[in-house]
Parts: structure tokens; C-alpha cells; sequence
């Protein structure tokens, strides 16, 4: 395969994995806490919440798997995991303002008596939530720092194990 082909295709599914993670933490936090075996099969079909249980598991399978994937068919791997971890931590960032305009948007509505029962009681719900969009920028930071660090540790160690050029030999001639 093309190196060119290669970058391209590695860029797109490290952008789709990294667009991936937020939505299946939040189709996880969806379902969270809710019974997974339905008694009937129609119950399953007109339940609203199948799918985010269903996505809720196979969204973060699939950002993985294509993460993965772009790393493995990247040239230059230091690069793909450098940029999935940068957009993983940059998923976490929006997942965690999601969250964030979503309380203000909820608790903009109500009379500002209710206000701190229902700010409690959306905290409440939403800390997993907000816990893994930390996670997701505090592991995405890190991996990409690694990264970085790694890429300079070789570049020194490739600069310093450079074979070094002989000098000029000396003529053995005697000169008159």
C-alpha cells in the first residue's frame, strides 16, 4: 500500500475512533444502572433505551478496534497513537462540556427555588459521566506526553549513535 493511501486511511479511522469515544460514554451513561434482560422480545423492540444499551457497548468496541486500526496501517505509528490519544483527550474535553451545558440548559428552565434540588440531583447523575470525561483527558494527555517524550529520547539516541567520519588519513610521505 501507498504511504500516501496508507496516512490517508490511518487518519480516518483514527478520526473515527476518536469521534466514537464520546458518544459510547454517553450511550453507556444512558442506560446506566438499568436492567439489561427485557422480558419479551417486543418490550425490546418499542423499549426507547435498546439502542443505547446496544451502542452503549459497541461504540467504544468499535472506537478501539478502529483505533487500532489506524494505528497498525500507519506509517509512522508514533504520529497515530500522538494523534488518537490527542483526540481522545479532546473527546473527553467536549464529552465533559456536554455535560456541563447540558446542567446549564436543564437548570435554566426552573424557578430558581428548585434550582439546587435539581442541580443535586443532575450532579448525582451525571458524576460517572463527568469522571470519565476527566479519565478521557487525563489518559489522552498522558499517552500523548509519552509519545512526544519517546519520539525526542530516540531522536537523541539516533543523533548520538551516528557513526562518526574518520579523519583525513596523514601521508606517509616525507616531504624535502
Amino acid at each position: 500500500m501507498r504511504p500516501r493511501l496508507r496516512n490517508a486511511l490511518s487518519a480516518l479511522l483514527i478520526a473515527l475512533a476518536c469521534l466514537l469515544v464520546p458518544f459510547g460514554v454517553l450511550a453507556a451513561w444512558a442506560t446506566y444502572g438499568r436492567n439489561v434482560r427485557l422480558p419479551r422480545l417486543r418490550h425490546q423492540l418499542t423499549d426507547p433505551y435498546v439502542p443505547f444499551e446496544v451502542a452503549g457497548f459497541w461504540l467504544p468496541v468499535t472506537a478501539l478496534a478502529l483505533a487500532a486500526a489506524g494505528i497498525a496501517v500507519a506509517v509512522c505509528r508514533r504520529r497515530a497513537v500522538t494523534a488518537t490519544s490527542l483526540g481522545t483527550a479532546l473527546g473527553g474535553a467536549f464529552l465533559g462540556l456536554a455535560v456541563a451545558l447540558g446542567r446549564h440548559l436543564t437548570l435554566a428552565d426552573l424557578h430558581a427555588r428548585h434550582r439546587p434540588a435539581a442541580g443535586a440531583i443532575y450532579d448525582t447523575l451525571t458524576a460517572t459521566l463527568r469522571t470519565v470525561s476527566w479519565l478521557l483527558v487525563a489518559l489522552g494527555l498522558t499517552a500523548a506526553a509519552a509519545t512526544w517524550l519517546t519520539a525526542r529520547y530516540a531522536r537523541r539516541r539516533q543523533a548520538s549513535a551516528a557513526p562518526v567520519a574518520d579523519p583525513a588519513p596523514r601521508s606517509t610521505r616525507v616531504r624535502a
